[in-house]
């Protein structure tokens, strides 16, 4: 683990913030592949035989801004060695205090440049509620593939959201970020401030389920490239009218490996 990093003061800050970000944690050479395999794969390409589960898409009809595949590392080896490098996951758990971690889902998201707002927005949202199935302690490490700027559509987050608990789901591809027309039911009193995360290329942003976080457009003159790392703790149990398909995917070492601890304490 790096000298330069802060553990008290990355915990402090996703206990009482909700997010955290942390420097650089990925060796140049494993993120230089990882940034070739993004393209490959939103390029229709895999170098395993089998594809990601799921493509979406931005609403509209022109050139697609934000591109948003559901488990890349199924068709990627590079993408497959990078979820599951042992240095981001030393971190998380020295974070969160957890004592073992499995991936569950991933997500790579890539915007394209653009001058056109509000192409490749990403709107206010919670990530529980797009996972009901699990009671427990779930959280979102978001690595930054490339180096996201302040005009990089860096994440922005509301410091102590998560406190608010699940608001209910919201629309990802909202492209008004307006807080008034988020639709959320928001408690009254609640004053709404927002920050915006600066990730340096290979850097974590770890927030916590319930973290309420949107993202603008990439004004920058490259793509801005992500994975979404979507963990849980032994601190987590699977709903008990989970589908079986759900549970067979905690099975399957490659989609949702165990990256931390002993898989033993991870309960179905």
């Amino acid at each position: 683990m790096p000298d330069v990093v802060d553990l008290d003061l990355l915990r402090r800050r996703y206990h009482d913030d909700g997010f955290c970000v942390t420097p650089s944690v990925i060796a140049s050479g494993l993120l230089d592949e990882a940034n070739e395999a993004a393209e490959a794969v939103a390029a229709g390409r895999t170098d395993t035989g089998l594809a990601p589960k799921l493509r979406e898409r931005e609403r509209g009809d022109g050139p697609q801004r934000l591109v948003k595949i559901a488990e890349p590392h199924n068709c990627s080896h590079a993408l497959r060695r990078l979820v599951a490098h042992p240095p981001v996951w030393e971190l998380a758990a020295a974070v969160t205090g957890a004592r073992a971690l499995q991936v569950w889902a991933v997500d790579l998201f890539i915007k394209r440049p653009t001058d056109e707002a509000p192409t490749g927005n990403i709107g206010w949202h919670q990530d529980g509620p797009f996972a009901p199935y699990w009671h427990g302690d779930i959280f979102t490490v978001w690595v930054a593939l490339s180096a996201v700027s302040a005009d990089a559509s860096p994440l922005r987050y509301v410091p102590g959201s998560q406190q608010l608990g699940p608001l209910g789901r919201a629309d990802l591809f909202q492209t008004d970020l307006d807080p008034a027309r988020t639709g959320l039911p928001l408690p009254d009193g609640f004053r709404w401030s927002e920050v915006t995360a600066e990730v340096p290329a290979g850097g974590l942003a770890l927030h916590h389920r319930d973290m309420l976080h949107a993202s603008g457009p990439n004004r920058s003159d490259g793509p801005r490239r992500s994975l979404a790392i979507r963990v849980r703790t032994e601190r987590c149990v699977l709903d008990r009218e989970a589908v079986a398909a759900r549970r067979a995917h905690l099975d399957d070492p490659v989609l949702a490996p165990v990256v931390h601890g002993d898989a033993r304490l991870l309960e179905k």
